[in-house]
């Protein structure tokens, strides 16, 4: 298994989705978009799922070791669980709001005091829910010591994220691998890389 065979699987189990014509894909933060990536339905394949985590975990540990491992509600609860337990940590999650009854806590499954946690959101594209997640924990006492994810889009929207990223795929990348697999015409990796580069869609 490599980054190249984990690109072709995203693409041929629709998990990866192109349109190269309207009506885009309208991504959480209102941008439009000829790419959407549904990371959900990786959750059903557990071969590559176990994958996912392994590599993750893998780069992770190259790293300052984090304290705990907190997931972005509701895409990164799953995978800050999974990276949890392979790094035998505490995990938890963030959400975008207090919760209107009960504690009406934000951040839910961590216990104070606690040094610096990695938070984990299944793919960075504008990094604008990253940046929420991180406020709110860095309010409750948890600081942010480094950020994870399956994908990035590596759109200059989310270079400013003052973190460091783990990331298991990124879209440059993953436009190398569909060419070189075939499923993209030189026409339509064209579009994608100049959409990349510019936002236009036109």
């Amino acid at each position: 298994m490599s980054a190249a065979a984990y690109s072709r699987f995203l693409w041929e189990a629709g998990i990866v989705q192109v349109r190269e014509a309207p009506p885009w894909f309208v991504w959480a933060s209102g941008r439009e978009s000829p790419l959407y990536v549904d990371h959900r339905r990786l959750l059903a394949y557990p071969r590559w799922r176990q994958w996912a985590v392994g590599q993750l975990a893998r780069r992770i540990t190259q790293g300052p070791a984090p304290q705990a491992v907190v997931g972005v509600a509701t895409a990164g609860i799953a995978w800050a669980a999974w990276l949890a337990e392979r790094l035998d940590l505490p995990a938890g999650y963030v959400r975008a709001e207090p919760k209107k009854h009960g504690l009406r806590h934000q951040v839910e499954g961590l216990v104070q005091p606690l040094g610096p946690v990695l938070l984990v959101e299944d793919l960075i594209s504008t990094g604008g829910s990253l940046r929420k997640a991180a406020q709110a924990l860095e309010e409750a006492g948890f600081p942010v010591g480094a950020v994870a994810a399956l994908w990035s889009y590596e759109l200059p929207d989310a270079e400013g994220l003052p973190y460091p990223r783990y990331v298991l795929l990124t879209f440059p990348q993953a436009l190398l691998y569909w060419q070189e697999a075939g499923f993209l015409s030189e026409a339509a990796a064209a579009f994608l890389r100049r959409w990349h580069h510019s936002g236009l869609l036109a």
